[in-house]
């Protein structure tokens, strides 16, 4: 279900996503526990489906709630815990507070970079967070910079018209 939740939140289905993603989240933490990381995984993705909603104080709430248990529970330097907060600093982004936004999406990217390396998609991916919160912030330069570093490794690592790097052509733009 939240697999399903996702791929309509790509597919620009958000209230379809929000709906499936919210039954998921709650047969997740009644069958397996609140704690689990399978019924985290659920919450971050609603978490993004409140934002691409506009429910950002919604997508700010469960996403910082994500946030705190992965810390606690897989611990700081997670995948996962990287990941949630890289998602969270795109979230601050949507309720405007650009400087909270870099200052977590800076953190996500060193750690990224030390964890699970320079070229990991995931890295790429709050690489490209990144560049996006300094485009709000009127950083234009650091914002090309780094877009442009994530353009020309995601045509390297993924290919020129791979998804994820028409999507970083399309920022960069």
């Amino acid at each position: 279900m939240s697999d399903l939740a996702w791929i309509y939140h790509r597919l620009g289905q958000s209230m379809k996503a929000e709906e499936l993603g919210a039954i998921a989240l709650e047969k997740r933490k009644r069958i397996i526990g609140e704690n689990h990381p399978e019924t985290l995984r659920t919450m971050n993705i609603l978490a993004l489906i409140y934002q691409s909603l506009d429910q950002c104080i919604r997508a700010k709430e469960l996403g910082t709630v994500v946030l705190e248990k992965r810390q606690r529970i897989l611990g700081e330097e997670h995948p996962d815990t990287l990941t949630t907060m890289s998602d969270l600093a795109w979230i601050y982004q949507c309720l405007g507070q650009s400087t909270r936004a870099e200052e977590l999406g800076a953190i996500a990217l060193e750690k990224c970079k030390r964890i699970i390396g320079e070229d990991h998609p995931e890295t790429l991916r709050t690489m490209n967070i990144l560049a996006l919160i300094y485009q709000s912030l009127d950083q234009f330069t650091r914002a090309k910079e780094l877009g442009t570093v994530v353009l020309e490794k995601c045509k390297r690592i993924l290919g020129e018209e791979h998804p994820d790097t028409l999507a970083t052509m399309r920022d960069l733009a």
